[in-house]
């Protein structure tokens, strides 16, 4: 199998690490999601804002990466939140029944103003 493109790009906003995702999430590359989740994780951030704005889609493997990721971070009292899950994205959450398992925000500003 070949793996997609993914690009994740990672910046701050005060005490927030807020990493960037764009491209196909799928079982091809879901691991170096989770990857650069736990590297986050274990660095010691508390809070990573996921933007999503331009994530094209997402396979279950995806789903499986972020309820893990949310897990360990609430594990170590900290939190993973979602934003700028739109269009097909969003759907795929809804069908999925999985807008309540994260806390998701509908943009990066909605979300720094919130955290």
């Amino acid at each position: 199998m070949n793996k997609t493109p993914l690009r994740m790009e990672d910046s701050r906003a005060g005490q927030i690490c807020v990493l960037s995702i764009g491209g196909r999430i799928d079982s091809g590359n879901a691991a170096d999601l989770l990857d650069r989740l736990n590297w986050l994780l274990a660095s010691g951030e508390k809070t990573i804002l996921l933007d999503f704005k331009e994530v094209i889609y997402l396979t279950s493997a995806a789903f499986r990466v972020l309820l893990v990721a949310t897990d360990e971070a609430e594990r170590n009292a900290g939190r993973v939140v979602l934003c700028g899950l739109v269009g097909q994205v969003r759907e795929l959450f809804e069908m999925g029944g999985l807008l309540e398992a994260f806390t998701v925000h509908g943009s990066r500003e909605d979300a720094l103003a919130r955290l």
